[in-house]
């Protein structure tokens, strides 16, 4: 193999799985920020941003822009524990108060080191599903939670 091919390869001791990460809230005080619970999926959480088509005077092509952005809702997954930190903001959230909060999903090396980090701000639940209880079954209760979001950041 040639020096400049051996340069291109790719170390795939710092590639992140996507089975180690941890869940970290803004506490309902706004003073500091703790792992809620361990999650068996944490999915969503994209960007978009709007396309505009914009037309100057008799230019006959589109020229595109960028508008709007949005950004997409977190679902948490977990089993049912007896955990009640996000219930408890839920709550909040349905006897009328603007419990917003900030937090983090960290996803973790191999070594259990800090990978990345995905913080998202200004965040309220904005569902819950319930969990599906059979006599027949032996799977775990899971629950869910969506997060609404204002703004999200990759570190």
């Amino acid at each position: 193999m040639s020096e400049n091919q051996s340069e291109a390869a790719v170390d795939t001791s710092k590639l992140l799985g996507s089975f180690q990460f941890l869940f970290e809230l803004e506490s309902i005080n706004h003073d500091d920020r703790k792992i809620v619970g361990g999650f068996n999926s944490i999915s969503g959480g994209g960007i978009k941003i709007e396309k505009r088509d914009v037309t100057h005077g008799d230019d006959p092509y589109k020229r595109h822009m960028p508008g709007s952005i949005e950004y997409e809702n977190i679902t948490l997954s977990r089993g049912m524990t007896d955990n009640q930190d996000l219930f408890d903001w839920f709550k909040n959230i349905l006897d009328g108060k603007d419990d917003r909060r900030s937090g983090s999903i960290i996803i973790m090396e191999n070594d259990y080191d800090e990978g990345r980090r995905f913080d998202f701000f200004g965040a309220y639940p904005t569902s819950f599903s319930g969990v599906e209880l059979s006599s027949d079954s032996s799977a775990m209760s899971l629950e869910k939670f969506e997060l609404c979001v204002e703004r999200t950041e990759w570190k």
